[in-house]
C-alpha cells in the first residue's frame, strides 16, 4: 500500500475560486477510492451537483462553508461531515471571509459530477 505525500498529490484543474488535488486515485494507488483536498476561496464554491452512481463524503478541515442537501441548508465547521447520497443534489460554498479546506471522498476512481 503506497504512502502518498501531499507534496506528491496530482493537482487538477479547478473551478473559479477553487484549489484542487488528487491525494488518492487510480493514478496514486486507489483502485476504489478517490480522495481530493479543495481549497475553497472567500465567496467560492461548487454549482449545485449530483454523483450517479455513488456518495460522497466531505469533511471541513479548516474554516467554515455552507453545505446545502436536497434542499437542507447547515453551515459545517472543521470535523463536520456532509454525506451525499448517489443522486442527491448538493452543494458547498464557503460564505465567510477567510479560506476553507475540505476532503472530499468518493467509493470510486471513476470521477463523474453533474450539474442540476
Amino acid at each position: 500500500m503506497p504512502f502518498v505525500m501531499k507534496g506528491d498529490a496530482q493537482g487538477d484543474s479547478s473551478t473559479s475560486g477553487t484549489q484542487t488535488s488528487t491525494l488518492v486515485g487510480k493514478d496514486t494507488g486507489g483502485e476504489h477510492l478517490t480522495v481530493v483536498s479543495a481549497g475553497i476561496d472567500p465567496g467560492a464554491g461548487l454549482a449545485l451537483h449530483i454523483h450517479p452512481g455513488y456518495e460522497e463524503a466531505t469533511l471541513v478541515v479548516e474554516g467554515n462553508i455552507e453545505a446545502v442537501l436536497e434542499g437542507e441548508t447547515r453551515i459545517l465547521g472543521p470535523g463536520d461531515v456532509l454525506l451525499a447520497p448517489a443522486g442527491a443534489k448538493h452543494t458547498i460554498t464557503n460564505q465567510s471571509d477567510k479560506p476553507a479546506k475540505v476532503l472530499a471522498i468518493y467509493p470510486t476512481t471513476t470521477f463523474e459530477r453533474v450539474f442540476v
